[in-house]
């Protein structure tokens, strides 16, 4: 695996990231792609800033590192206010700017197919994508992690049949909100839904029980 850190601008604001590539990127043909051809990409959006959340977040870089194993190019970057990104935290109301400056960035990546980049968001930034419509143009599929039913209800997405995915445990709040089935089956497309044993808001120790049903939504969809 091969990772960059990155910066790009987003509303003159600069954000931090990195991109991790396969370790196949690094023997290009003259053309500059990799021998296989160029990767499907995704942009990871990471959990609440305001309770320590970051592009270095466990489950984050749990989902990176598997998607890149599987041969998928991943850009994890920090909202405003997190690390070296600028500006200041706005509880999510401009937040999609620099998700949707991720995505673009991500499209223009010289070993990305721009046709095949999906996005992905655990806590927080799941409700950045499930919130905004201009942010929902651009990806191919969707996979969220601990959602919120609030946000499930609202979210424009449930009038998009592009492949979408929900994973949560079933000590999270969303596993046994009343009303979920109804909510899923409220989409033109329901999503895929997993729940996994065990596993609360936070993952920790169930990481390896996050990536593999995310990664399979991925290889299935987009790779």
């Amino acid at each position: 695996m091969r990772q960059s850190s990155v910066t790009f601008k987003t509303k003159g604001l600069n954000f931090e990231g990195v991109v991790a590539t396969p370790d196949d990127a690094d023997g290009k043909t003259p053309d500059g792609k990799s021998p296989e051809g160029k990767f499907p990409g995704v942009v990871i959006c990471h959990p609440h800033p305001l309770f320590g959340g970051n592009m270095d977040n466990n489950v984050v870089l749990a989902l990176a590192f598997a998607l890149v194993e599987q041969g998928f190019a991943v850009l994890r970057f920090n909202f405003r206010g997190v690390g070296n990104s600028e500006g200041e935290h706005t509880k999510g109301e401009k937040e999609h700017e620099e998700a949707l400056g991720a995505l673009e960035f991500m499209r223009a990546w010289q070993q990305v197919d721009s046709n095949r980049v999906g996005i992905l968001g655990y806590s927080f930034g799941t409700g950045v994508i499930l919130g905004s419509p201009a942010l929902q143009k651009r990806p191919k599929v969707f996979a969220f992690v601990s959602p919120s039913i609030d946000r499930l209800k609202s979210t424009p997405l449930q009038k998009d049949k592009r492949p979408k995915f929900i994973i949560t445990g079933n000590r999270d709040k969303l596993a046994g909100a009343e009303g979920l089935q109804a909510v899923l089956d409220s989409f033109v497309q329901p999503p895929e839904f997993h729940v996994i044993d065990g596993a609360d808001h936070f993952w920790m120790g169930k990481e390896s029980q996050v990536v593999g049903p995310v990664s399979q939504f991925f290889l299935k969809n987009l790779k």
